[in-house]
């Protein structure tokens, strides 16, 4: 079973996110014999052909996602790099959800925002995210949802690098939330 496009250079940078260490001689055609046996273990176990890693790896680094780091005992390794990390924050924010509790505590979860116009796309995504969440736009920059969501909402903001324009509110009353009870069928 071969990966569809990107599932395996996703995967690498997970690996890496999480400590995984990949010896940047993978990069290097004529692979140490030490190594070969690493990389047909890799290929058996993700079910892949052993050159779709080094494929994969040449792609991260080439997009900058990946960099070489010299450790102290002289080897060099593959590690994450700041644009990896913030594309495989992009990844996870493809799948983040609001768990809901059992009950209400009756309070509601305000967000809003005050973007500059320099970060107009950034701006519309966090609006769009904020939807897919499920938060109700009480206006334009304002978006309301029952249960906590704080964690969610501190991710999402920095992946889309707002964190300073954005206030995270908790409030008991909200003048004619009549129209947010039904809409969370609360």
């Amino acid at each position: 079973m071969d990966y569809r496009k990107g599932e395996l250079a996703k995967n690498i940078l997970k690996g890496l996110a999480i400590g995984l260490f990949i010896p940047a001689s993978f990069l290097f055609p004529n692979l140490p014999k030490s190594l070969e046996f690493l990389l047909k273990e890799l290929s058996k176990k993700h079910r892949t052909r052993p050159d779709a890693f080094r494929k994969s790896i040449f792609y991260l680094k080439k997009r900058k996602l990946i960099e070489s780091k010299n450790l102290k005992n002289g080897e060099t390794v593959l590690v994450l790099s700041e644009e990896g990390k913030i594309r495989l924050m992009q990844f996870d924010l493809e799948k983040i959800q609001i768990k809901k509790p059992k009950s209400w505590d009756k309070k509601w979860r305000i967000v809003i925002f005050d973007i500059p116009k320099s970060k107009n796309k950034a701006r519309d995504a966090l609006r769009n995210k904020l939807k897919d969440l499920g938060l109700y736009q009480l206006q334009k920059s304002c978006y309301v949802y029952p249960y906590e969501c704080k964690e969610e909402i501190d991710f999402v903001s920095e992946v889309f690098d707002v964190s300073p324009y954005i206030a995270y509110i908790v409030a008991e009353v909200i003048e004619g939330e009549k129209i947010l009870k039904e809409n969370f069928n609360l």
